[in-house]
């Protein structure tokens, strides 16, 4: 994932518009300052994971000497995960009672800030060689969580990804005014009217929009996140298996990867779905899983994510204990209760889709039966 660039690349003129990490050869105060091998214009190296120009060994910081970024209950400590600049402690709770209290003191820590979770049963890492490891962490056996958003994983071109979501977005809004017509009182359908104008001419309307799709299983810019601690463990938790649109969950069996993954979000990357969805839609996906989307990984830095991380949780079988029953169907409320999802729904089976709006569309998923 490092590629050579010259200082004179014309991308370092416009770093903003291609998402390059605005600080040339940053390096951490656990790491090396001395230069690689050559010092000209033409030996510099780009990390297109976080957008970062680097000239030295260990610029990250080495593993060896950086103490966890959070030093909060150091013997729950199991292990670390790495990003640049930061060791991030894994911790081990037994279970969401004994999470609660972290999460509340983090919270407090960091008023100015959103803390996030995402549970994951599975956890995936950069690819990069040993050497280059043992170069940005000065460790080979490096841990480097990947967070990369959908439509990069997919392979969707980005641009293509925005405008699609943004117009399907406004007809969903306003194909379920239609459906509401009929349920709600005038008044309350004026006031319908009234939040969708409103949030469609909002300057950010685009990322609402792709905060939208994202928890349906179409492609993306970000990530879902959550500030519910149960939601998150129960996707930490299960495995979701789908194919042809159509998802069976499982309880997990291996729990060895089970992780919740702590952020520290600046706010104005971060919004939470029910400050910005219209009156009247309750029982959406993103409204039962306390949603909030992060629009993150694009340009010169896919995994940008993982630089707002600050802690994971390792999670066991006892979870398990934590859930209702039926709570999968709470998550994941059918078309009937889901206007949102019976408008993609209604979308993917009209047969009217071709090429890539096709092949967006068919990552669309409703749930079947549950396995446990």
């Amino acid at each position: 994932m490092l590629k050579p660039i010259s200082l004179n690349d014309d991308r370092l003129r416009y770093p903003g518009y291609f998402n390059i990490y605005p600080i040339i050869h940053e390096v951490s105060q656990y790491g090396r300052s001395s230069s690689l091998q050559h010092k000209s214009f033409s030996d510099f190296l780009l990390d297109e994971n976080y957008g970062r120009i680097i000239n030295s060994e260990h610029v990250y910081g080495s593993s060896a000497t950086m103490p966890y970024h959070l030093r909060d209950f150091p013997e729950r400590v199991i292990g670390h995960f790495r990003v640049p600049m930061r060791k991030i402690p894994i911790y081990k709770f037994n279970t969401l009672s004994e999470i609660k209290p972290f999460l509340d003191l983090l919270n407090t820590r960091y008023p100015d800030f959103e803390v996030l979770l995402r549970g994951q049963h599975k956890v995936y890492t950069i690819e990069r060689s040993p050497e280059e490891k043992k170069m940005l962490f000065g460790e080979e056996l490096v841990k480097e969580p990947s967070l990369l958003p959908s439509f990069s994983r997919l392979d969707f071109n980005e641009f293509f990804i925005y405008n699609l979501w943004h117009s399907y977005t406004a007809m969903m809004l306003d194909d379920i005014g239609i459906d509401l017509r009929t349920r709600l009182l005038d008044y309350q359908h004026r006031d319908y009217l009234k939040d969708v104008t409103k949030i469609k001419g909002h300057p950010h309307f685009t990322f609402i929009a792709l905060g939208i799709a994202q928890h349906y299983g179409l492609p993306s810019v970000g990530l879902d996140l959550t500030k519910d601690i149960r939601v998150a463990s129960w996707f930490a938790s299960h495995h979701m298996d789908t194919e042809k649109g159509i998802t069976t969950i499982r309880a997990a069996s291996d729990f060895s990867d089970s992780t919740i993954f702590i952020f520290k979000c600046p706010k104005d990357q971060v919004f939470a779905h029910k400050q910005i969805k219209p009156k009247f839609i309750e029982h959406s996906r993103p409204d039962r899983q306390d949603a909030w989307f992060c629009h993150t990984g694009w340009g010169c830095a896919k995994n940008q994510a993982a630089e707002n991380l600050i802690a994971a949780i390792r999670l066991d079988e006892s979870v398990l204990g934590e859930f209702d029953i039926g709570y999968h169907r709470f998550l994941f409320p059918d078309r009937d209760e889901d206007l949102m999802l019976n408008f993609f729904l209604d979308v993917k089976e009209s047969g009217d889709l071709k090429g890539e709006a096709k092949r967006a569309f068919e990552k669309i998923y409703k749930l079947h039966d549950l396995h446990l």
